[in-house]
């Protein structure tokens, strides 16, 4: 076969009409995705977090667990909030879908359409779906939304903390059984109503009509239509895990290069986890694009065989009211460049959007009370302790290097009434100082040398004020759990730092903690708007009679399933201390703790990461790994 055949016959296969499609309109389609999807993370969804989050507050529900998951959807505010957002999500897809029909359609007959109009064809398209007659359309097209993303299911279900009993029926192989046969039960009306929406939008068709038609249509082939459409699902997959194995092998790589520089290999272990949540985005969003291109493609070629008419571009057009006069078509081009500017202008805003709501996301903002969808934080115990002289500066901005969410320090009120931070009442572990910490004046205490104990290379390490810890949390964006060691030599302390803490603007950006319960009763009538946690080696019994204790901090090994549930019951939250080992670590992560307080934030950022990713991106992560360090991958020659 020479090279004119070769590209005859890929001009001909469906991978070839899918090419010719995206070269005639391709630019405008990635215009049209980015930009959509953007508007979708950065506006929609916080919009609708923030209106089921409202929601829940007025149901009397803070905290959402599996123990109370049912009893909460009876309550007819949350069932209403989530068909509502039920709608919206399938509004919002069939709008894609419409605007990937028509930049289709357009490009059949090689015209090329702009942004404009083909938002507002898809937003009338589905506007339309609402009229009186295609009503039962409704139904009809919403039980098809899944399937368009049926190919990304199982990676997003083992890309989040599901539920023990979830995991449990997944383990055994139940719940896969009855997930397959779910789709293989709606793979018969599926290759039947598969073209439906097709023929209401492209032939104006109502419920009925369009129906018979896709039926029609179908005849024959609907298995193979199925596997066609399920194949451009398995191709993003494929895509999405070479990419995923490329980005992991040069993090391993670089890693085992640079092994001996810590900081590096935080980096770059913060860059894994950014790609990671960036391609599983790419691969949920792309699902539904990519397999309505199939179908269209499916749909053009069984009309051509079946010798049905096709709809011109033009009656298209008419249908919608989007023909346009001579005038409007000169105004149209007197403007495009400015409109091209307005896309970039579009764009640039929407990156920005969806940046800031991803630091939002990075700094706690938009964490969502709801047990298995939450992001566990992780807490530096006096900062990087392990590596840094404890609640130092260095050990404050090792913390942040390491990528730690928090950090956890103590304060001490000095003679001339300074907060500055120190665990021990006493000088003496720290600095070799025979003296207690209300006994000097902060002059004094600035001149200890709090570094040596820990190694020659950190002598003159001092110890600072809390004031200069807020400045440099104010500038990384870290947030502090300060917790007060309160002594009878020490009366003001509680007073001090609320004062102090509304002199910085740094009440909403930290939690002030204690092991004495009096201590946080006392913030909490002095400011109820700080966020109070009472700290505890012990918990049994209601521990949330505790009104003044906003949330907990419990010892790891007091830790229990119901204890936790009893707490996110309540609307507050549970943090575990002081967690070192993996094993301890993966146990308080099957718990569903908020937060892991550790003198190893790397590791335990490191077994969050992986009970996050799906099994197969572990799989893969070890397997490289194991790959490495046997030798398999040779360099060179």
């Amino acid at each position: 076969m020479n090279r004119s055949d070769r590209r005859s016959r890929f001009r001909n296969s469906r991978t070839g009409k899918a090419a010719h499609l995206l070269t005639v309109n391709g630019r405008m389609f990635w215009w049209f995705e980015i930009l959509y999807k953007l508007l979708g993370v950065t506006l929609f969804v916080p919009l609708l977090y923030g209106a089921f989050d409202l929601t829940m507050s007025a149901a009397g529900y803070h905290y959402l667990t599996l123990e109370n998951l049912k009893k909460s959807l009876r309550h007819p505010l949350i069932l209403l909030i989530l068909l509502i957002i039920l709608a919206f999500i399938g509004f919002y897809t069939l709008v894609d879908m419409s605007a990937v029909i028509y930049m289709v359609h357009c490009s059949r007959s090689g015209r090329r359409t702009d942004i404009l109009d083909t938002i507002r064809f898809a937003v009338r398209n589905v506007a339309g779906l609402f009229r009186r007659g295609n009503r039962r359309l409704i139904f009809i097209v919403y039980l098809m939304l899944p399937f368009f993303s049926v190919g990304q299911i199982p990676e997003i279900m083992s890309s989040y903390s599901m539920p023990n009993m979830i995991m449990i029926s997944m383990k055994n192989g139940s719940l896969y059984a009855g997930v397959i046969s779910v789709i293989l039960a709606l793979s018969i009306p599926y290759g039947r109503l598969m073209y439906t929406f097709w023929y209401y939008t492209l032939e104006n068709a109502d419920g009925k009509t369009a129906v018979r038609k896709s039926v029609n249509l179908g005849k024959g082939s609907r298995i193979r239509d199925l596997l066609s459409a399920l194949a451009a699902q398995l191709f993003l997959y494929v895509l999405y895990m070479l990419m995923l194995a490329l980005g992991i092998l040069s993090a391993v790589l670089i890693g085992r290069f640079f092994s001996r520089l810590f900081l590096l290999s935080q980096i770059l272990f913060s860059i894994v986890k950014i790609v990671l949540v960036v391609l599983l985005v790419l691969f949920t969003v792309l699902g539904p694009p990519v397999t309505c291109l199939m179908i269209s493609l499916l749909f053009y070629n069984h009309k051509t065989m079946k010798k049905e008419p096709e709809t011109t571009i033009r009656e298209v057009h008419d249908r919608k009211n989007f023909h346009h006069s001579a005038r409007e078509d000169r105004f149209r081009e007197k403007h495009r460049r400015a409109f091209g500017v307005l896309q970039s202008l579009l764009f640039l805003a929407a990156v920005s959007a969806c940046t800031f709501y991803v630091y939002q996301v990075h700094r706690g903002e938009m964490n969502r009370s709801i047990e298995f969808l939450k992001t566990m934080e992780v807490t530096a115990h006096r900062g990087a302790s392990k590596q840094f002289p404890e609640n130092t500066m260095a050990a404050f901005q090792g913390a942040f290097d390491a990528g730690a969410d928090w950090i956890e320090l103590d304060v001490h009120l000095s003679r001339d009434g300074q907060i500055f931070t120190m665990h021990d009442n006493s000088f003496f572990r720290t600095t070799g100082v025979r003296a207690m910490a209300w006994d000097l004046t902060y002059d004094e205490i600035m001149k200890l040398d709090a570094g040596s104990f820990l190694g020659e290379e950190f002598a003159g390490e001092r110890i600072p004020l809390l004031s200069e810890v807020i400045d440099f949390a104010k500038e990384t964006g870290i947030r502090l759990n300060i917790e007060i060691k309160p002594s009878e030599q020490e009366e003001g302390l509680e007073e001090a730092l609320v004062e102090l803490l509304h002199e910085k603007e740094f009440t909403d950006r930290c939690v002030v903690t204690s092991q004495q319960y009096q201590s946080i009763s006392k913030v909490k009538q002095l400011d109820e708007t700080i966020t109070t946690v009472y700290v505890t080696a012990f918990a049994y019994g209601n521990v949330n009679r505790l009104i003044y204790a906003d949330h907990f901090s419990v010892k790891q090994s007091s830790i229990t399933q119901s204890l936790v549930r009893r707490v996110h019951n309540a609307g507050k939250q549970i943090y575990a201390w002081t967690v070192n080992s993996r094993d301890s670590i993966n146990l308080m992560i099957d718990r569903k703790v908020d937060n892991i307080i550790t003198d190893n934030v790397a590791l335990a950022q490191r077994c969050i990461a992986q009970e996050m990713a799906s099994d197969t991106v572990n799989g893969l992560i070890q397997y490289l790994n194991r790959k490495i360090r046997l030798g398999s991958f040779r360099f060179g020659g």
